[in-house]
Formats: C-alpha cells, structure tokens, sequence
C-alpha cells in the first residue's frame, strides 16, 4: 500500500476535519518518521497554532514518535504541561505500520491546579495570559470518551485503507465502527441508552444494529416498520428530532418510556438523499447535558454521525 494513496484519500480528509470541527480536537497524520502528511486545514486548537509550546512543534524532527511510548493499543506522549498527546498506527498490507494519526493535546480527567500551570509557565517564561488562551481551547475528556475517539479513529483509518486496496463494491462499513460511532455519541450527550437502527431498503423495515443501556427483551422485538414509533417516523419524513419529558408537540406521545426525560432522534442520510438508518440516544436524568443543551447535540451529533458515514458512501 502506497502512503501516496492514504494521503491523496480526500474521503479520509473530509472525515478528519468534520470530527476535528465536531469534537474540537487536534488530528493529523504523520509518516513512519515523523513528518506530516495530512494536516487538515481546520486544525488549530490548544497548543497547535504556538510553535514554542507543546510536542506538535517537533512534527517531522527525527525524534517525534520517539517521544510516544505504547500505552494499551496506542501510543501516548504527555508533555511539560501534563497534556496527553495520542499516536495511532494506521496499517497497510500485510499489517505493516505505514503511517500514525496524531490526537492530541487533550487533558485527562481534569485540569491541574491554576497554581501548578501559574509554576510550569513561570519556569518555562512563557505568557500566563497566552497560555490560559490556550489552555481554554484544550478538551477535557473522561478516560471512556478517550478510548472511544481512539477506537474510532483507528477503525475509520484502518476502513479508509481498505477502500484504497479493493475495487468496487467498497468493503463493507464494519459493526464496529456503528458501535464506536454510537458510544462516542452517547459520551459526548451524557446519555445512558442509544440505538443505531439500519433500513432495510426491500422490507422497509428498520433492526438494531448496536445498541447499549437498552432492555435485552426490547432487543428481540420485531424490526420496526417506517413510521413506528419516533426512529420510524425520523426515517419516513428525514428529520431530526428531539423529544422532552412533558413537551406539548406532535410527537411527544412518541416518547412512551416513562423514565425517559429526553431523546434524540437522527436519520442518517447519505448524499444522494438516502436513508442508511437512523440513531436514538437518551436520557433518563433531567439536569444531563443531552437535557439542557439538547438542540446543541442535537447538530454537533448530526455532523458527526451523518458527516462521517457521508463521506465514506
């Protein structure tokens, strides 16, 4: 497999710079030695954009990878200021490493004390006040958000690399990447349920492909028929929607689980107008970011979700 082909893989491209713009997090890709191949042109968050801070300032030095030491499946380098910086590997025929995609900087779990940061940049002599500008930009994610924009990530490289070793038909969209797509969804919303759902264009039928917090009983129940329920109608009329405990709309009936204080519902869609499936996540906790911001989620979901498979199919 040529690295020319990865690089020159606009599909790949277009996905990185929807999630870099969805989850506001640094994501490139670098050769075998360390320098950049594909660096997205929405990059820019945290310490990218300040050569003088930080381990993306020694892109493409002979030591860059070096500093990324294995940790589980990836490789991690954390720098001065405690930030975690990720490298994936991106394999080629015969499982060969042919390139790594680079996440980072994000913080684990949370910041560390103002005072901490106020001593790294006073012995460092860097600005305070720049710093804190960046520092703002720097998410913060739990230790299962991390791991599922890692898995993610490695599943669409390694997908990315797959179209480029075929002809048509392309290879088939793999479970996992449903599932990775699912949890990162449900991470980011704070939600406890959620369901992908393909179409079956023939039957025009819908069946759960992955699903986590849902009953097991709910699971075995007859594929669901357009216009059933909130994920049959979102599908039928190619709508988003969001239902809230006691809203007074169309289709607040819709929401018939009592215990459910908010649900998002988005049909994926593919360029050509048409339906892959549809995805539902949910909220049985009514202070919940997936409750209180639920129309933000709403469209930061949909660029992922629909961004994603978009410019795979």
């Amino acid at each position: 497999m040529s690295i020319a082909k990865i690089v020159n893989n606009q599909k790949l491209e277009k996905i990185l710079i929807n999630l870099i713009n969805a989850l506001r997090i640094n994501i490139l890709m670098v050769d075998i030695h360390g320098k950049a191949l594909l660096v997205p042109k929405t990059m820019g968050f945290g310490f990218y954009a300040s050569s003088q801070w930080g381990i993306l300032q020694d892109i493409g030095k002979p030591d860059f990878l070096s500093k990324f030491k294995i940790d589980g499946n990836y490789s991690k380098a954390i720098d001065q200021f405690g930030f975690q910086n990720f490298a994936i590997p991106v394999a080629g025929e015969n499982l060969n490493i042919i390139a790594y995609l680079i996440v980072g900087p994000v913080i684990l779990n949370k910041h560390l004390e103002q005072a901490q940061y106020q001593t790294i940049t006073k012995e460092l002599n860097i600005s305070a006040t720049e710093f804190q500008e960046s520092l703002n930009e720097i998410r913060v994610l739990s230790f299962n958000s991390l791991k599922t924009i890692l898995d993610l990530l490695f599943e669409l490289s390694q997908y990315a690399v797959r179209i480029k070793q075929v002809e048509k038909p392309q290879p088939q969209i793999t479970h996992s990447i449903f599932t990775n797509i699912l949890e990162l969804s449900m991470n980011i919303a704070q939600a406890e349920c959620g369901s992908i759902m393909l179409l079956n264009n023939i039957t025009n039928e819908l069946s759960i492909l992955a699903s986590k917090g849902i009953d097991p009983k709910k699971l075995q129940l007859s594929p669901m028929k357009l216009g059933e329920g909130l994920a049959g109608l979102a599908v039928q009329q190619r709508e988003s929607f969001v239902v809230k405990e006691n809203d007074n709309n169309r289709i607040s009936h819709l929401l018939k689980n009592p215990d459910l204080k908010c649900s998002l519902v988005m049909p994926i869609i593919k360029k050509n107008n048409e339906v892959l499936g549809v995805m539902n996540i949910s909220t049985r906790e009514g202070k919940s970011r997936l409750a209180t911001h639920s129309q933000e989620m709403l469209k930061n979901l949909v660029d992922i979700t629909t961004g994603t498979f978009n410019n795979f199919l």
